[in-house]
Formats: C-alpha cells, structure tokens, sequence
C-alpha cells in the first residue's frame, strides 16, 4: 500500500484524486479533544493523524498534535453534498483517526457531513510505572 498526502501535487494529478473531489465538492469540519482523569486534564503534544484507503494508497488529510488545550480545531475534510430530500439518508464519508500518545495507538472511524463540524473526543489512560511515576517523563 503506498502512502500519500491529499495535498500532494503529484497525487492531485491522479485519476483516483480527480474521482474523489468530484464525489465529495464540499467540506465537512472535524474538531479534535483529547483528554484525561475524565476530561479534568488536556492532553497536549497528542500526534493526530486523519486518513482514508483509496484505491490501495492510504491517503493522509491531515497531520498534527494537540495544543495545550488538548484541541485541534476545524480540521477540513472533503464530503458529498447532501440531498435535501430528507426521506433519503445524508451522503457521508468516513475517515480514519489515528491518535499517538507515548506508547498508546488509539484508532477511531469519523463519519463526516457536508457542512457539519464533528467532536471527536479521545480519552487517554496514562501509563503509570509500578513506583508511581508516568511513563514518558
């Protein structure tokens, strides 16, 4: 599987690009919180990363880490427009969340609209040694 960035102009010029902007014109908006001891302490330095599988290349969205808030905000995303046919259920696409903190992988499927800012919150369990200190300081 070869890896590639959305932005990238060499994959903008592929079949599987041009396909992909024309089934999904519009921009869905994903937030990102991380958290722990149930949301009393943000998680900052978290490495986030939002992908997706097409036509066996795993495309990158978007890379970053979490400010001291434990926020990334208003990460842009492509997405179908939506119908207003509301008898028809909502055009949707899904991405993959990637989230590093210290040695924890945590994994998350997005389901984004067009027009919608989605919340994706991320509790992290720090790792504690058996002497009582944390694992990565």
């Amino acid at each position: 599987m070869n890896l590639v960035y959305y932005n990238d102009p060499n994959f903008k010029k592929t079949e599987t690009y041009q396909k992909y902007v024309k089934e999904n014109p519009t921009q869905g908006f994903l937030s990102i919180r991380a958290y722990a001891a149930n949301k009393a302490l943000p998680i900052s330095n978290l490495s986030v990363e939002v992908s997706k599988i097409l036509n066996n290349n795993k495309v990158i969205f978007y890379t970053g880490k979490t400010d001291e808030s434990g926020l990334i905000d208003k990460i842009s995303l492509p997405t179908p427009v939506v119908s207003s046919d509301d008898e028809i259920i909502p055009a949707s696409q899904d991405y993959d969340i990637k989230a590093v903190y210290e040695d924890q992988n945590l994994i998350f499927t997005i389901t984004m609209y067009a027009n919608i800012s989605v919340n994706q919150n991320i509790n992290v369990v720090p790792l504690i040694r058996l002497d009582g200190s944390f694992y990565g300081r």
